[in-house]
């Protein structure tokens, strides 16, 4: 141990007695200073605009375009500079045989020269805390251990880098040669990853090797065991290689003696390394503080209850859109989306299928004869193979998987079959919008309902009501089971029904919605409604317009009344028909999404044609208003502001509403959505009253109004989440990040971009010409 501190220590004397060492730190220091102080400035100067901050210790240190993210893509450039003389320049000077000579073994050498590159790495990293020490001062409730932890990622980055370059070294008695082959070696080990990745074995190996992207869990504050002893194993591999390349020269071995050692020490780097990409095996430290990195603890929970082994298999449709996301070069990466739920469930094993068919959807279908005119099926599956390299025997017609999975109902799309041991299936689909694959809240629900029943909820049709399965514009089919939309009930972990209320309500049924009825129902009807209702069931009552003598005698019971007209209030550049309701106080305390994501960012829910509810209470339930129309402010102001309940006009087109007191038209903010809650059979029984059909609607879901920040989609989350007990959507939110505002004004950064930019880097620069200055004088 001696021996490899005294080498330690004179290779440290030879490397910073150099100026390249010193210019390494100076520029080093100068650029991580250029680019930590802007990446400040711009939150800085974003705090003081006024724009709102979440997070902000992640966003500097670990975004796309954060602190350690851009240093880590640079890291490469310097390295090579610092190694390219540590073997090379013995062979080249010959000083080499002076050691040979010496009473110390290959790995003593090896090893003396490797701490003394780790000091130098620990000196950068040093720079890089120097610097990241601002974020007490700028950052409120700076998140330290996540730094730290992207300092430790950072460190273990150039720890790998300089055991390559040692290596690099050892091969070539010319510097600038070792350096261009360290460069080399970056490169091939950033690549590799996406090399034979449609060979089976070889694509695990090769993906393991990689080094892209390693640094990133720490940098995001996760420490990971496969990524810490990737670093660990790659150093242990090179610095073995240099060992190896050293005995070879010592000893003059046949070729075939090197290449056992070589080859048997990569195949133990590898063995290890692949059991340490074993889920069951895989260690893991989630330093943030608000555990981003980790699933929350609804999801942990519903994976705590899975059994046995859960098998997820990709249908990949050649012919459908997104299908790169799992082409074979594409396969590692697309499962790690998962890797959060394997930490906590092993038993996951994954497996993609390729296949080929037409797209269901019209538009999808269109544009692929347009993209391929002319051509055939087994044409066009051809040209797409030999593009991304693969092998046509290996992609089915769609209709070889009937057996395993309905592929037409799935509209031929890109979709995953999670299978149970004892045959148990649900689909997870990927969705057409900006963030296109499930988060956490899909795969939740998906894998909740492998675990038990999910709430059951049946819309009660006839007589031309609103139809679950109607596409058209007053339909109700978006958001209950549009498969390509995300937020549809069917991908947040509840089951739907249509029913008739000529037979008693299904037992397992949790919730009833019954909207826009054209004829009262009849005794039977009736009394199936009331039975369910008595027995404590959920229920949703949506009215529309011409409706209310329809639908009164349904909420009677309940002390409620739909209100003759309808509602009508100023828009600026719409019909006064429209109502923008808002949540009420009390209201946004029934769901965290009528609260965050509505009230707070100002949102409303459009209602065409709303009409307004009045309410005289009942004993034993409790009345909470969740939805008002506009507010009158000024009395003044009639024309302009306000709402009111109007009962002469009906063309809104043609003619202006007038409120006119002496006809009975009620002023004011007016209910346009109830709650009812009271105790039934030990539980509490939900009820929700609505004076508007169409904001369900498939029309009103897909329109928009300029001005107007409808938030229809959230209201009918924070609806159903309120009507399962909170159980769906999957509330996936994590605590509040209070790192949310800068400490320091734009007038405080002078000093701080003169002190990163030129006194630290001076600081170095003076360092380096005294310690040059003394040796000379010596």
């Amino acid at each position: 141990m001696k021996a490899i501190i005294d080498l330690a220590r004179m290779e440290l004397q030879k490397l910073f007695y150099s100026p390249i060492a010193w210019l390494v730190l100076i520029i080093f220091g100068v650029q991580s200073g250029i680019q930590y102080i802007d990446i400040i400035s711009g939150f800085v100067k974003s705090s003081e605009m006024g724009y709102g901050n979440e997070a902000i210790t992640t966003q500097a240190y670990a975004g796309m375009f954060g602190f350690f993210s851009s240093i880590q893509n640079t890291l490469y450039l310097y390295i090579p500079l610092i190694t390219m003389g540590l073997m090379s320049k013995e062979f080249g000077s010959g000083s080499i045989k002076l050691l040979y000579s010496s009473p110390i073994s290959n790995i003593q050498i090896v090893l003396g020269k490797y701490v003394a590159v780790l000091v130098f790495s620990a000196a950068m990293v040093m720079i890089l805390f120097i610097e990241s020490i601002f974020g007490f001062v700028s950052i409120k409730d700076f998140d330290f251990p996540q730094v730290l932890t992207g300092l430790l990622g950072m460190f273990l980055v150039i720890a790998t880098y300089s055991a390559i370059g040692l290596f690099m070294s050892s091969l070539t008695s010319y510097q600038i040669v070792a350096a261009i082959g360290s460069f080399a070696a970056f490169f091939m080990l950033g690549q590799v990853g996406s090399m034979w990745q449609t060979v089976d074995f070889v694509k695990d190996i090769t993906y393991w090797l990689s080094i892209g992207g390693r640094s990133q869990t720490f940098i995001q504050g996760l420490i990971c065991s496969e990524d810490f002893l990737y670093f660990i194993l790659v150093s242990f591999l090179f610095i073995a290689f240099t060992v190896f390349k050293l005995r070879g020269i010592r000893e003059k071995s046949p070729r075939y003696v090197s290449f056992t050692r070589y080859a048997g020490v990569f195949l133990l780097v590898a063995l290890i390394g692949y059991f340490s990409t074993i889920p069951s095996l895989m260690k893991y430290h989630d330093s943030t503080r608000t555990k981003l990195n980790t699933l929350t603890e609804n999801s942990q929970e519903v994976i705590s209850k899975l059994e046995g082994k859960i098998k997820i298999t990709t249908y990949v449709n050649l012919f459908g859109r997104n299908f790169y996301y799992g082409l074979p070069y594409s396969q590692k990466r697309d499962e790690s989306g998962f890797d959060q739920y394997r930490r906590f469930y092993p038993g996951i094993k994954m497996e993609y299928k390729y296949y080929y068919d037409i797209p269901v959807q019209e538009n999808f279908a269109k544009s692929h004869y347009q993209r391929y005119p002319g051509m055939t099926e087994k044409e066009v599956l051809k040209k797409i193979c030999d593009l991304y390299n693969m092998d046509t025997a290996d992609v089915k017609p769609g209709k070889n998987f009937i057996n395993e999975i309905d592929l037409k109902s799935e509209l031929n799309r890109f979709v995953r079959k999670i299978e149970t041991s004892d045959g148990r299936t649900v689909h997870l689909r990927i969705f057409d919008d900006m963030m296109k694959l499930p988060d956490e809240s899909q795969i939740t629900a998906a894998f909740k309902q492998l675990i038990g029943d999910l709430p059951l909820v049946g819309f009660v049709k006839g007589d031309k009501q609103r139809d679950i399965n109607n596409f058209g514009t007053r339909g109700y089919y978006t958001f209950t089971q549009e498969k390509p939309f995300r937020w549809s009930l069917l991908n947040n972990g509840v089951q739907i029904t249509s029913l008739m209320l000529d037979k008693p309500v299904d037992p397992k049924i949790n919730i009833l919605v019954i909207a826009d009825i054209k004829t009262q129902f009849n005794e039977t009807e009736m009394k199936n409604l009331e039975d369910f209702i008595d027995r404590g069931g959920n229920l949703v009552i949506a009215c529309d317009r011409k409706r209310q003598e329809i639908m009164n005698p349904l909420v009677e019971q309940f002390g409620v009344k739909f209100l003759p007209g309808q509602i009508v209030e100023h828009n600026k550049g719409y019909a006064m028909d429209l109502v923008t309701a808002e949540v009420t106080g009390e209201g946004k305390n029934l769901a965290y999404q009528f609260d965050e994501y509505i009230l707070q960012r100002e949102g409303c829910v459009t209602m065409p044609g709303a009409v307004a509810l009045s309410y005289e209470e009942k004993p034993g339930f409790k009345y909470i208003p969740v939805l008002v129309s506009d507010t009158v402010k000024n009395m003044a102001q009639i024309d302009s502001i306000g709402s009111w309940n109007e009962l002469n006009t009906t063309d809104f087109v043609d003619d202006i509403a007038k409120y006119t007191l002496e006809k009975g038209e009620t002023l004011g903010s007016l209910t346009t959505a109830l709650a009812l809650t009271r105790e039934v059979g030990g539980k509490q029984q939900r009820i929700m009253i609505l004076g508007d059909a169409d904001y369900l609607s498939n029309g009103e879901l897909s329109a928009r109004r300029k001005g107007i920040n409808a938030s229809n989609f959230t209201f009918i989350n924070g609806l159903f989440f309120w009507l399962t007990y909170e159980e769906s959507p999957i509330d996936v939110r994590r605590p509040h990040n209070p790192d949310d505002n800068m400490l320091l004004k734009k007038d405080d950064m002078g000093f701080y971009k003169i002190l990163y930019k030129i006194i630290i880097p001076a600081l170095l620069a003076l360092a380096f010409l005294l310690i040059w200055l003394r040796r000379k004088g010596r």
